[in-house]
């Protein structure tokens, strides 16, 4: 009697694990292909660009005023060296913070932005499994989670593919 049971107990797990349904997704690809997070990077990218052209100017200013300093610097008395090197250590020391307040901000803005795109492809996967009957849908990467999958259950393409037909819907 135990035989047939513990018979059973294998019979019914084997039958269900062939009823679950999985798959996966590149999540490199995802990220690296997703059309809303390029453009959100190429956005941060050159909001970077524009900071740092937007200091250029007074990186100038400084660069003219510390090049004038060096060459005086012998004429001038001591007293009059040491204020104008102060001098320059103070605009320098602010100019290096303007730059680190601006780049921190938007480093800020950046992460925020990446985490809720991220967080948006994560439920795109989990609606697409939910409502295709999946049990389980892997993420593939370099860690390598998956190191092997057909390409059948490959659903990368499927998946981008919606999340970038979702991006443009919303830009039209």
């Amino acid at each position: 009697m135990k035989k047939v049971i513990v018979g059973m107990i294998l019979l019914s797990l084997l039958v269900a694990c062939q009823n679950q349904k999985t798959g996966y997704v590149d999540t490199e690809e995802l990220l690296t292909e997703y059309e809303e997070l390029k453009e959100a990077r190429d956005q941060f990218n050159k909001q970077n660009d524009d900071i740092a052209n937007g200091l250029e100017l007074k990186i100038q200013s400084y660069q003219i005023k510390e090049d004038l300093f060096r060459k005086n610097v012998q004429s001038m008395p001591r007293k009059e060296q040491e204020e104008r090197y102060n001098e320059l250590q103070a605009e320098a020391q602010l100019i290096q913070q303007e730059r680190q307040t601006k780049i921190g901000q938007l480093q800020v803005e950046s992460q925020r932005v990446i985490d809720s795109l991220i967080t948006k492809v994560k439920d795109k996967v989990k609606a697409y499994g939910s409502q295709n009957g999946y049990t389980y849908i892997y993420g593939s990467n370099d860690a390598g989670s998956v190191l092997y999958g057909t390409e059948e259950n490959d659903l990368t393409t499927t998946i981008l593919d919606q999340l970038n037909a979702d991006f443009k819907a919303t830009k039209e």
